[in-house]
């Protein structure tokens, strides 16, 4: 979709359309971590970043839907994060970062834009990267069914480059409270999940 389309479908859903806490594996790989300087990639309804800004990082939230950013900006703790309305084909950070965060980015050339977005890690910042994995439409799970924009571990682990260290690139299989129900519970979704250390 478009950022007209994203518009729409935010204004739509006053009280968001995503989940009000980022990804369990996000938390999972940067609650550890001392904070820093953030960006927050496709960050929509804000989640993610306000997440990070509850946390003590310094968050940036960028997205080119004006509609997302305004729902993001509105919610409590908004005014802790600065929100950017931008492309990330065409938006492009000031400084490093020490970490740079993507959930459920998809495109037809994902992999070019994970290129892109990790050269904003700074030397010993953190990437990370989730979203719906291919083999998510076998199993039902709620979200895209074109496979040409969803993941696969090959693909996030091949847009890096030898500067990173891959802590961590695997599919992840969780409970989809909003996916398809089978038997009377939810279809388990598929996700692909990376974590990488810039080392140099």
């Amino acid at each position: 979709m478009d950022a007209t389309q994203w518009d729409e479908r935010y204004r739509a859903s006053a009280g968001g359309v995503w989940a009000t806490q980022p990804p369990a594996v996000v938390r999972e790989i940067v609650s550890p971590l001392a904070p820093g300087r953030a960006i927050d990639v496709a960050t929509g309804d804000g989640r993610t970043a306000l997440w990070l800004a509850e946390r003590g990082w310094s968050a940036t939230g960028v997205d080119f839907s004006s509609a997302g950013l305004a729902l993001a900006a509105a919610r409590p703790g908004g005014d802790a994060v600065a929100w950017v309305e931008g492309d990330v084909h065409e938006w492009e950070s000031a400084a490093s970062t020490d970490l740079v965060v993507s959930c459920y980015l998809h495109l037809p050339d994902s992999a070019t834009v994970i290129t892109r977005i990790a050269r904003w890690v700074a030397p010993g910042g953190t990437l990370v990267v989730v979203g719906h994995d291919v083999e998510n439409i076998a199993a039902g799970g709620h979200g895209p069914t074109d496979p040409a924009i969803l993941y696969t571990p090959e693909l996030l682990s091949g847009a890096l480059d030898e500067g990173f260290r891959i802590e961590r690139c695997e599919r992840v299989v969780r409970t989809s409270a909003d996916a398809e129900l089978r038997d009377g519970h939810p279809a388990a979704a598929v996700d692909t999940v990376l974590h990488a250390l810039r080392v140099r």
